[in-house]
């Protein structure tokens, strides 16, 4: 049975603008070849043992021929894999997808097209440029600036191009940019014509430099931009000033090391990207589940016992619900009775999923102010069972505290915390980053993600980071944590939440 090839547009770089088919396909391929422009982002997502093979296809930069390939893809599908071949942008725009798609039709291999956002389009939107406009134009032309049989483009009519008018829209054209400029000129368009060269456009490293067809050649050279880049070129680059939206975003450019679990990275890589920043994955700490679930499985079992059930963290309660139902085959009316506490609104967050309400959420999101909480309804709480849901590691501050208000206060060890099992040439990469000063902020979300990264890196080294980068915490256990290693946060949380980190980073740039 033969398999079948996509032929993929992945888009501009931006993770949010890859297509929802696209991402259905990724998830489902058994193969993934993908070109050097297409996003990692994108293969996150794709099944356990799918094959990644990345072809580095660009100008100046060959690793596998168009021949090899072509010839991949066919093998492939001919031994019924599910194929992706995704390409950077739209696969049938200057992307050689009409070329692949007649290899595999000349081979009866059954494919699919599947568009992708052209770079030209979302790149200029990004940099606050629209390619029509009515006051401005009344047309846009897509033009490849590369040509490998045409080194000098004498293919291309530029006259014919000049006449037409409206605005131009130049792929793969970095390197001829002072060549395509002057024969743009020398066909009759006014040296000053207004463009616009954008670098890793709709990426927070994209970087833009405009000019005129007379002096963008050197005004390039001094911003130091690099390839890949896109040139918008027309009257419409005047409107840049107005429209620019992308750079103006408050963390645009920020690079931003998160150090959360990998599960529980994502929903805060989103809210950074969307506010410009690029975002680093270092998890410094993992959850991994207990290795005896006795005492656990006794807790369970006499959970009609307790009168309060205290939890600090949505690992702690995922850990303890998924045993109740795994286990003991039981669900949420098992807390029948029991008055439940929970630490910040993730945790609450993760109750509700259970199909629990928190009956208590400290206005402060630290054990702290639960224990204050407590203070005030010492006399009802005196006698009175409490069972803690807490990680392996946890500080003792709270079960202590409990119990010189008369509470019988049980500790129970929920879920482990460990340093991940991150490659070694993985943390070195991203550590010598850091050494360089190319990070601006390090977040850290507990105490434990603090204490693991000053292990993984070395403390001579978290120290030297710490000089050229700023620390951000998400509050004051987090920010002692951070103290107690001679070190200091350049900003705290005021609400200790994701979004309270977030906003605090905003206001120390």
């Amino acid at each position: 049975m033969k398999g079948k090839v996509y032929l993929v547009g992945a888009g501009p770089g931006d993770p949010g603008l890859l297509t929802v088919k696209a991402s259905k396909l990724i998830r489902s391929a058994d193969l993934i070849v993908y070109d050097y422009l297409v996003n990692p982002e994108h293969l996150r997502d794709a099944k356990p043992g799918a094959v990644k093979i990345g072809v580095g296809k660009g100008y100046r930069y060959r690793r596998l021929s168009q021949r090899r390939i072509n010839r991949l893809i066919v093998r492939a599908a001919g031994a019924g894999k599910q194929v992706v071949r995704l390409k950077g942008g739209d696969p049938y725009l200057f992307g050689r997808g009409g070329e692949e798609a007649l290899i595999l039709h000349k081979n009866r291999v059954p494919f699919e097209v599947v568009p992708g956002v052209t770079s030209a389009t979302a790149c200029a939107a990004y940099a606050g440029i629209p390619l029509t406009h009515r006051e401005h134009n009344a047309s846009v032309t897509f033009l490849t600036g590369h040509r490998a049989d045409d080194e000098g483009l004498s293919s291309i009519r530029w006259s014919e191009l000049v006449a037409l008018g409206g605005t131009l829209a130049v792929y793969m054209g970095f390197y001829n940019l002072g060549m395509i400029a002057k024969k743009l000129v020398e066909a009759g368009m006014p040296a000053g014509t207004k463009i616009s060269v954008i670098e890793w456009g709709t990426l927070p490293r994209q970087k833009s430099c405009d000019g005129t067809l007379k002096d963008i050649a050197s005004l390039v050279r001094a911003k130091n931009l690099k390839p890949p880049c896109l040139m918008v070129i027309g009257e419409v680059v005047s409107l840049r000033k107005e429209l620019g939206w992308y750079e103006r975003l408050p963390l645009f450019g920020k690079r931003v090391v998160v150090t959360r679990t990998r599960e529980r990275s994502a929903a805060m890589r989103e809210k950074l990207l969307e506010l410009g920043a690029e975002t680093i994955e270092f998890p410094t700490i993992a959850v991994e589940p207990l290795e005896n679930f006795s005492k656990m499985d006794a807790a369970v079992a006499g959970l009609s016992n307790f009168d309060w059930l205290v939890f600090s963290s949505a690992y702690g309660v995922d850990a303890f619900f998924e045993r109740l139902t795994e286990k003991h085959r039981k669900d949420a009316r098992a807390l029948e009775g029991i008055k439940v506490a929970a630490v910040g609104p993730e945790t609450a967050s993760s109750l509700r999923r259970w199909g629990i309400l928190a009956d208590k959420i400290p206005a402060q999101f630290e054990t702290a102010a639960l224990l204050r909480y407590f203070q005030t309804k010492r006399r009802e709480i005196r006698g009175k069972k409490i069972l803690l849901a807490r990680a392996e590691l946890a500080p003792k501050g709270l079960e202590e505290g409990l119990k010189k208000m008369g509470a019988v206060a049980h500790r129970l060890t929920a879920y482990r915390t460990v340093i991940p099992k991150t490659g070694s040439a993985e943390i070195r990469r991203i550590r010598a980053r850091m050494l360089r000063g190319e990070v601006d902020f390090i977040t850290f979300t507990s105490a434990s993600t603090v204490s693991h990264f000053v292990k993984m890196v070395g403390l001579a080294a978290a120290r030297k980071i710490a000089g050229k980068t700023r620390w951000a915490s998400i509050g004051p256990v987090t920010s002692r944590a951070i103290r107690s290693f001679g070190l200091k946060p350049a900003c705290q949380a005021k609400t200790y939440t994701v979004d309270g980190l977030i906003k605090a980073m905003r206001g120390s740039r």
